[in-house]
Order: C-alpha cells, then structure tokens, then sequence
C-alpha cells in the first residue's frame, strides 16, 4: 500500500509539473511556411526567424517549404490549417493583390486569412543580367532586344501579379519585344539564367542583393524610390523611364478563425524574436532588408491601400 501511495503521488507531482510548463512547449512543433522553393531571401528569412521564435514561444519552430502555383499551395495549406496557432506563413503579403488581380487566386488571403505582424521591408523588384553575358546595363539590354527574334528572356520566381505587370510594363514603355518565364522561386530562375537558359531575372531585393554581391549578376534596375545604399550603381525603374517605384512587406499569417488571444501571444513573440542579434544580422548584412515591426492592424490597412491603389491597374493590365 506504501508503494503504490508513493507512486501515486509521484504521478501526480508530474502531472502538476507539466501542466505548469509553458503551454507552447507542450505541444507539436509550430509549422512556419514558405511559399518558395529553398534558397531564396523569404527562405533565408524564415530559417533565421526560427530560431528565435522558437525560443520566444518556447516552442519549435519548423521551417516547411510548400512552393507552386505563385504561392496559392502555401496559402492554401494555411487556409485549410487548424486556427490553433500552429501553423504560420511567411509572405511577400503584397503579392497576394497582385496574384488575385491576375486571376490566380480565387479569393482575397489579405481578407481571409488572418495577419500576425510584419517583420520586414525591400524593394520589391530587382532587375538582373548574369556577369559575362555582355549585358552590363540597361542600354545594352535594350539593344540586344531590338536585335534579337523574340527579345529579351525574362525569369522570375512566380506568375501573374505583380513581377509580371512590372516585366509587360518595362517592354511596353521600353518599346521591346520579350517574354516573362515563371520559375518555382527565386532560386530556379537564378539557376536558369547561370545556365543561359534566360537572358534576365526579376526578383526580390533580398535574391537580387545577395546574387550581385556575388559576383554572378549585374543590377539593371530596381524599383526602390530611390537607389539603394546597398547598390548605388543600380539605376531605379523610375530612372529608366521602364517603371515605377514598389516596395515588398514581408508579414506573417495565421489561419481564418484564429482566436484573439493565440494571435495576441504570437504578435508579442514575433516581435520579441526579431530583435535577436542574429536575425537582424542576417536580414540587415546578408540579405539588405530593412527590420520593420508593424502589428495586424497596420498589416490589414496596408493591404487595403495597395489594393486600392494597385488592383483596377492589374486587372486592366491583365
């Protein structure tokens, strides 16, 4: 009879003892999506926000990869998650008005799904040519577009939206002809254009930075308002007459549905986690974004202004 008293108020001490740790660490680990394939800038991004997320939930964080049909398979997977707080996306949120604009997405994610907080900001599009080819700016690009059947061949790491809008408008004002090749992401389209396979990328300025700084590319144009400390010899889109300035917010999602209290305490750890040293390191030197908290509500009313502003020039372009 002893022992089994001793036992039984053993297991009852244990079971005290775990309901009284946090609750995040007594579950699965939390799932952060990525809507791309590996080794672009949102991938570098969410593998270096883990790490401190998962300490701030006390919880782990799993980086998951879910790449296709411009981002739709990720945005999906989320929708269709339990709103338990389990389950995050990391997204270039602008895109979506510019994917829903073109007919990709058949409902509106920035109405549907629900905002956490954005962590981080860039220049949207960044136009590059691979070293070696000759094409070292963008009066040598245009001109090889005049002579050449077909034009200019352009990759980029999505369809529709707005890196395709920006690709028509620069051949429309430029007076080129070309054609725009969706890749799977970031790192697809830069391996194409190592390979010769397309004459030019257009990606984000995290991808773009980083592919330069290598020695790999030449910058041809960027869409920042003005040129970027980071790549002064860069001419703007607006510069160039081939465009107009568009900056990216890179945000993060919880499924519809998510109660107040799960979002309230994954806000607080998000924007705990992206003052870690290391995440600012990797953001601010690796891939030249700019660190920039905004909560769910700035979140939403930026949405809504860019769809304001963006979405009758999509649908009219498309």
């Amino acid at each position: 009879m002893k022992r089994r008293h001793i036992l039984s108020r053993s297991a009852a001490f244990a079971a005290s003892a775990v309901t009284q740790l946090p609750v995040w660490s007594q579950e699965a680990p939390l799932r952060l999506l990525v809507p791309y394939a590996p080794g672009g800038g949102v991938d570098i991004q969410a593998r270096a926000l883990a790490v401190p997320l998962s300490k701030a939930l006390s919880r782990n964080v799993v980086v998951v990869n879910l790449a296709g049909a411009s981002t739709l398979v990720a945005t999906d997977n989320l929708r269709r998650s339990a709103p338990d707080g389990s389950t995050l996306l990391l997204m270039p949120a602008v895109a979506w008005v510019g994917f829903h604009a073109s007919g990709i997405f058949p409902y509106e994610p920035w109405k549907t799904l629900q905002p956490i907080a954005q962590i981080a900001e860039a220049p949207y599009n960044f136009l590059q040519t691979r070293a070696g080819s000759g094409l070292d700016s963008w009066e040598k690009v245009r001109a090889y577009a005049k002579r050449t059947p077909g034009g200019v061949k352009i990759g980029g790491p999505s369809s529709g939206g707005f890196v395709e809008f920006a690709v028509n408008e620069m051949l429309r004002l430029a007076g080129i002809e070309g054609i725009y090749a969706p890749f799977q992401g970031a790192n697809p389209a830069h391996i194409a254009l190592m390979s010769a396979a397309i004459d030019m990328t257009i990606l984000s300025f995290g991808d773009g930075i980083a592919n330069m700084t290598s020695g790999t590319t030449h910058g041809i144009a960027l869409s920042s308002p003005a040129r970027h400390p980071r790549a002064p010899q860069v001419p703007t889109f607006t510069e160039l007459g081939i465009g107009e300035a568009l900056m990216n917010a890179f945000s993060l999602w919880a499924p519809p549905s998510t109660p107040a209290e799960t979002t309230g305490k994954l806000a607080a750890s998000v924007r705990t986690a992206i003052n870690d040293a290391a995440f600012r390191s990797t953001l601010e030197e690796r891939l030249s974004f700019s660190v920039a908290f905004k909560d769910a509500r700035s979140v939403s009313q930026d949405m809504l202004t860019v769809e304001r502003d963006w979405a009758p020039r999509l649908k009219a372009a498309k």
